[in-house]
């Protein structure tokens, strides 16, 4: 092996001589400073701790708040933005003014915008100036001087909302058709789906007070009264709603009122097609009310009589030679 004993910048081995596996540059007897073996340099400070191990440099070797934010690449910065997204329509999705909080203190402002009517995936991304910028590759969305804040999808569907899938913002939706799970409640846990018990629920705080779908193996509507618990009460008089002995539809169509004379008549129209269930309270020669029932003659006597057909309700007064009051209710459900 050849011996070295200095080296000159810019010299070379001559050609034919043995080449030099190893170089130790340092004061004998103390830590190396300094190695060149095999192609690579290992570079240790004053104690033998490595500064540069085979060409790598430890952080020991890098000078304290010599590496700072700003001679980061944009990408590499942690931030936070306060953006707000919102989904429009099935094809376009907006956001509000905000701005980007960066790790370093700084704030960027951005403007609010919009990304009109988009056709396929769309990325929104910051490039360093107020306005965001849109582009459906996501290639051109990265990059060193480019911060990609939001995907945003259009849906089939005409009627829903587009997708929005946010980073570190608010607005994020989701494809209800990509969702499995048993159970999906408000935040306030006032309401949820069952989706395990076929069911809706809903309550007031304390109470389950509505409940639609599945109790016992039959199909339910039940809307409680306040302090009844619609889940397991089943008194129908603790109900504003019940159907469990009967599907019957409870909704008002119309209500009137009409004074009449003796042997007078009035109609009331309802134009359903159909005879629908009528509710009627007559006043009586005490002037009290009492319930009118449907009559298949004329003949007056001492009361009032309705008759109900596909189209109107007739009343006639025959309770007494006085101005009496008759007030009706027709509802929607068909009794014949």
């Amino acid at each position: 092996m050849a011996t070295i004993k200095k080296l000159i910048s810019g010299s070379r081995m001559i050609t034919g001589e043995p080449p030099v596996e190893q170089v130790v540059i340092g004061i004998p007897g103390k830590p190396h400073e300094a190695i060149i073996h095999k192609g690579k340099i290992y570079i240790y400070n004053a104690e033998g701790q490595t500064l540069i191990d085979g060409g790598i440099i430890a952080t020991r070797a890098i000078l304290a708040n010599s590496v700072t934010t700003e001679k980061l690449a944009l990408s590499s910065k942690q931030f936070v933005p306060n953006i707000t997204w919102t989904a429009t329509d099935y094809n376009t999705c907006s956001w509000g003014s905000g701005n980007i909080k960066w790790a370093d203190g700084e704030t960027s402002s951005i403007n609010a915008g919009n990304t009109g009517n988009i056709a396929t995936k769309t990325y929104i991304y910051y490039n360093n100036t107020t306005t965001l910028q849109k582009t459906t590759t996501y290639s051109t969305a990265v990059g060193a001087n480019k911060i990609l804040l939001a995907i945003i999808e259009p849906v089939a569907d005409t009627d829903a909302k587009c997708l929005i899938t946010s980073v570190f913002s608010t607005g994020t939706t989701i494809d209800g058709d990509n969702v499995i799970t048993g159970k999906i409640q408000s935040a306030d846990g006032k309401t949820y789906f069952d989706l395990n018990d076929n069911r809706i629920m809903m309550e007031d705080g304390t109470t389950n007070r509505v409940i639609i779908g599945d109790i016992s193996d039959s199909k339910v509507i039940r809307v409680s009264l306040p302090t009844y618990n619609a889940l397991t009460d089943t008194n129908p008089d603790h109900y504003a709603l019940y159907t469990d002995e009967d599907w019957i539809l409870i909704k008002e169509k119309s209500r009137s009122s009409a004074t009449l004379g003796y042997t007078e008549s009035t109609s009331v129209d309802h134009d359903l097609g159909y005879f629908p269930f009528v509710l009627a309270w007559g006043e009586d020669s005490a002037g009290n009310y009492i319930l009118c029932t449907p009559r298949n003659t004329f003949e007056l006597s001492n009361m009032w009589l309705m008759y109900i057909y596909d189209d109107k309700v007739d009343f006639f007064q025959g309770v007494d030679n006085n101005d009496r009051t008759v007030k009706c209710y027709i509802f929607y459900d068909q009794i014949a």
